[in-house]
């Protein structure tokens, strides 16, 4: 170290044009780093979705999500496996290891599938979800018209309007790179449908199934390869497909005994319809379209949403007149404004230690040189974090500590001016050149033990956190290690271009000018400390009431995993009766975002309800996700003398929301949203699962586990997830009567499943656009019962009966949703505790559910969400700290060779963990592995400023031979200033 130093002074042209070059690569490397607002704490996933049409959630289970689960059961590395079974959807999400790669896994799952296809219901075909994680939302936008249509009108218009977006917009958007899909939300799908006449079917006893085999035969085209003709070559094709639906309306469909041919518009109706509708998406308060870009996995989403959003702008030159796309969320503004954020705290940070410096050393140019080492740091740090393939986050580039990372480089600058000021008294005058060099090499490697020990304390007390796993170890293990690379950095720069620096430009007649603030400081601190000398037993009497307390005090803290992130935008989860229609469901939606767009603090609303075409996202009818952008802060109005706080603005808007009967908010934060949803497969920040078999039994505990959570104190937001059950037409064929009229019973099937579902019966292809041609009942006669009874039923060639006359048709009850983990049926109650610390919360809530819910054999608890992350970080770090502190503590002692003085400097951190907790019980915080982390950090710096004390002691008994009182004086004294400012540079930093 001490040749490094030397050398460095001797060749500082050379160190500080090699500083430069790694200033300028690191740079470059910032330009190139994946930049993100939050770290993707996602776990590896992949998705099985089975679009399911005619079956109810509990044979969707037995049917295909119980065979999916079984198959892909078993796989190497997998760590769980959730599944939902509902109307319309079964899907199976294979949760793997950390560390496994995304696209093997996607393999073995592909590999599974295919084994288990012959099991499935004929028609079923599973497929994988898109190569995206939790977090690959990172574009919305939304297609409308100039002029948008009302009443019956705006149906066709938000129909064709889904299907630009569908053949123009969504095929040029998967060519951007980096894009792993391109989902769509709302509006209808284009389909052509033949409803049948049923009356007019059942006096000609025709069933679905002619009318199916008709279309079919009648709708393709044939090749006939080719002919010779001379010296040319002609191809031959035969052409039947349908370009019309006049086309479809004249398909013969039987021929009657007097010759009559009977056609498809006969009997039917042929029209432009939509399909069965199981989602919809509102924008300020009016149905729209929406389309969501997700980033695939591992790619840059700040560099690929403003390539989306550049592509969009091409797209737009291209439209149909009338058209317009809008954008309604891109991933790159969130991540400029983090950008914003990380500079804002650079230039602040630099700013203070200026000011600092400036204020209690009183050299400017000191000042200058210690703020160099905050870029330094940083660009070293940016230089590292892309050779580790660490991407850039709110937490891990503006959580950086640009305190700790000056400390080093201030206690070597204020040594240089101390030294070389003595030097300049004693030989009464300035320095020379090389006289000024010495003195900086001197100076520097006497603070060589304070501040370079000191910093490596930092970095061993923060190695804990490497140990953290799963969410926690995501979350923060970035974090530290880009504050360990800018700690490392600041090092470098403290020890080679910072003496460098000061050789070069501090001059020979440096002035170790006592700024007033500091004079004034140094008075009172001589003061106080002749007391405390004079009065040591009252000051570790007092040390000890101290301890005593701060530990009291700690118990009362509470404890939450990570203090909420303000993500700037909120998120309206609405819960409404489980057996609400999508008409309703849309009316209803409408009628509250026009109700959050009364709020002049709201910029723009969007909403999702059910599930979008992909079903990455796979909500119920009953379940919406509305999203409320807000304006600037400095924009919203002053109400009552004052803004409201963004929490109060969120239970404003959950208040006028619960105006509207039969629907229940939960607030929440779009990216808080989706941790939650995608690690632990709830939408809130602490879910109560109840597992169990007997599904009437989960529903039945699920109703008193809501009541009683409601009535404990911070519960917030309360929503059980399954709350009844859904209604349903249950129709069963009489099989001893189909079994003696020779009906099999598939003929019964088939029938309910064509006229009520739908079958897709071929395609109509308008240019490079295709859209399915779907026989169907038309809307108004599906719904009513008794028609349905009518159907007719095929019992041979031209001859029918009534649906009623073969099965048994009438309403009942059954499950809309059957969620499982890891092969065990669970429902769970979703929290959001506002007002309280999660832990004490949980606590409490534990403790009453068990003793007021008795759980029959096999059924129990379980508590997920923040809480699990939490007791899994604080069990794992009870273990580790201690380890590692008593590991400092051995490093002290192989350095000072003293009992005594490792005790003395140890002895500052639990003092430095006191006003820690002071800290949070003042601000009203909870304990958190965020506090948790930084605890850590302040133990560091504590020891740190323990070091320089001792260590300047040390040279002053060698120097001076005092001893006792009179050596703790001086040196007390002396170190004042560094010490100081290392302190106040960390406290002014933490309000950056």
């Amino acid at each position: 170290m001490n040749k490094m130093i030397r050398f460095s002074v001797k060749n500082r042209w050379m160190v500080l044009i090699l500083t430069f070059l790694l200033m300028g690569t690191g740079w470059i490397a910032f330009e190139n780093m994946a930049i993100d607002a939050v770290p993707d704490i996602t776990n590896v996933q992949v998705s099985v979705s089975s679009i399911v049409e005619g079956l109810v959630p509990e044979e969707i289970e037995r049917a295909i999500t119980y065979p999916v689960e079984a198959a892909v059961n078993g796989i190497a590395n997998v760590s769980y496996i959730r599944s939902l079974s509902k109307f319309g959807l079964s899907q199976v999400t294979v949760n793997f290891e950390d560390g496994t790669d995304i696209y093997w896994a996607r393999q073995q799952v592909a590999e599974r599938l295919s084994a288990v296809l012959s099991e499935l219901p004929k028609g079923i075909q599973p497929k994988l979800g898109p190569i995206s994680t939790g977090l690959g939302e990172i574009f919305m936008y939304t297609v409308e018209s100039d002029q948008p249509a009302t009443g019956p009108e705006r149906k066709a218009q938000l129909m064709e309007l889904r299907s630009i977006q569908e053949w123009m917009i969504r095929p040029r958007l998967m060519t951007v790179q980096g894009i792993a899909g391109v989902d769509t939300s709302g509006g209808y799908e284009k389909q052509y449908h033949v409803q049948p006449n049923i009356k007019a079917m059942k006096d000609l006893g025709l069933s679905f199934e002619d009318l199916h085999t008709a279309l079919e035969a009648s709708n393709k085209n044939v090749g006939g390869g080719y002919i010779e003709q001379g010296k040319e070559l002609f191809l031959v094709q035969a052409v039947g497909l349908f370009a019309s639906a006049d086309e479809i309306k004249k398909v013969p469909v039987k021929t009657m005994e007097n010759l009559r041919v009977v056609t498809i518009g006969d009997i039917a109706t042929v029209t432009v319809d939509s399909g069965l509708r199981v989602g919809s998406a509102l924008v300020a308060g009016k149905e729209a379209i929406l389309g969501t870009a997700f980033l695939l996995t591992g790619e840059n989403s700040r560099v690929v949403a403003r390539r989306v959003s550049d592509r969009l702008d091409e797209i737009k030159k291209n439209l149909p007149p009338g058209i317009k796309i809008e954008t309604l969320y891109n991933r790159a503004e969130v991540v400029d404004a983090t950008l914003d954020t990380v500079i804002h705290n650079l230039l602040t940070a630099a700013a203070l230690v200026i000011v600092v410096l400036l204020v209690l050393l009183g050299n400017f140019r000191a000042a200058v040189i210690t703020a160099i080492t905050i870029p330094f740091a940083l660009l070293f740090t940016f230089l590292l974090m892309k050779a580790w393939g660490l991407s850039g986050n709110l937490m891990s580039l503006g959580a950086l500590d640009f305190g700790i990372i000056v400390d080093g480089a201030v206690i070597v600058m204020d040594n240089c001016v101390r030294l070389a000021h003595e030097r300049i008294k004693k030989l009464a005058r300035p320095l020379t050149r090389s006289e000024l060099q010495e003195t900086v090499v001197d100076a520097t490697i006497e603070t060589r033990k304070a501040a370079g020990f000191g910093q490596l304390i930092i970095v061993m007390v923060l190695l804990p956190i490497f140990a953290l796993t799963g969410v926690e170890g995501k979350m923060f293990k970035p974090m530290i290690a880009s504050f360990c690379f800018a700690l490392l950095g600041a090092l470098i720069f403290s020890f080679t271009a910072a003496p460098a620096l000061a050789s070069l430009f501090m001059g020979g007649n440096v002035a170790e000018k006592e700024p007033w603030l500091m004079r004034v400081t140094r008075q009172g601190y001589h003061r106080l400390l002749t007391w405390s000398l004079d009065h040591r037993k009252y000051v570790l009497s007092g040390v000890g009431i101290a301890l005593i307390a701060g530990l009291a005090l700690f118990t009362r803290l509470g404890a939450e995993f990570v203090p909420q992130l303000n993500e700037g935008s909120i998120v309206v989860m609405l819960q409404r009766d489980i057996n609400i229609n999508m008409s309703e469901a849309v009316r209803m939606q409408e009628k509250s975002e026009k109700l959050i767009m009364d709020f002049p603090e709201v910029d723009k609303v969007f909403s999702r309800t059910g599930t979008a075409e992909a079903a990455t996202d796979p909500m119920g009818i009953y379940q919406t996700d509305t999203f409320v952008m807000l304006k600037p802060k400095k924009e919203w109005p002053k109400i009552d003398g004052h803004r409201r706080g963004k929490d109060e603005l969120a239970a404003a808007i959950a208040e006028k929301l619960k105006e509207i009967p039969d629907q229940e908010p939960i607030l929440t934060q779009p990216i808080q949203m989706r941790f939650n949803e995608l690690l632990e497969g709830t939408r809130a920040d602490v879910s109560v699962k109840i597992f169990g078999d007997d599904l009437d039994q989960l529903l039945e505990q699920s109703e008193k586990a809501e009541t009683i959570l409601k009535g404990i104190p911070g519960a917030g937001d309360v929503e059980a997830e399954i709350s009844e059950k859904s209604k349903l037409l249950k129709i069963v064929p009489n099989h001893a009567l189909l079994e003696k009229m020779g009906i099999p019973v598939q003929a019964v099937l088939d029938t309910v499943s064509t006229a009520i579902g739908g079958l897709e019966s071929g395609t109509l292809y308008e240019g490079v656009k295709r859209f399915p041609i779907v026989i169907r009942v038309n809307e108004q006669e599906r719904s009513d019962p008794e028609l349905i009874k009518n159907l007719p039923v095929s019992i041979g060639s031209y001859l029918n009966v009534r649906l009623a006359d073969v099965a048994e048709v009438g309403p009942t009850d059954s499950f809309g949703l059957i969620i499982r983990e890891n092969s065990r049926r669970r429902t769970a109650i979703l929290i959001n505790p506002r007002g309280r610390d999660t832990e004490s919360f949980v606590k409490e809530a534990k403790a009453t559910l068990e003793k007021e819910i008795p759980l029959q054999a096999g059924s129990y608890f379980e508590w997920g969400g923040n809480f699990k992350n939490l007791e899994k970080a604080k069990a794992r770090l009870l273990i580790l700290m201690p380890l590692i502190l008593l590991l400092v503590l051995v490093m002290i002692y192989v350095v000072f060779r003293n009992l005594f003085q490792t005790l003395l400097i140890f002895s500052g951190v639990p003092l430095a963990m006191v006003g820690g907790i002071v800290m949070l019980l003042i601000t009203g915080l909870p304990f958190s592995i965020s506090a948790g982390v930084g605890f850590i950090a302040l133990s560091g710096i504590a020891i740190l400023n323990g070091v320089v004390l001792i260590s300047y002691i040390n040279i002053l008994r060698e120097e001076t031979g005092h001893s006792g009182v009179p050596l703790v004086f001086q040196g007390c004294l002396m170190r004042l200033r560094p010490v100081l400012m290392t302190a106040l540079v960390e406290i002014l930093d933490s309000y950056r």
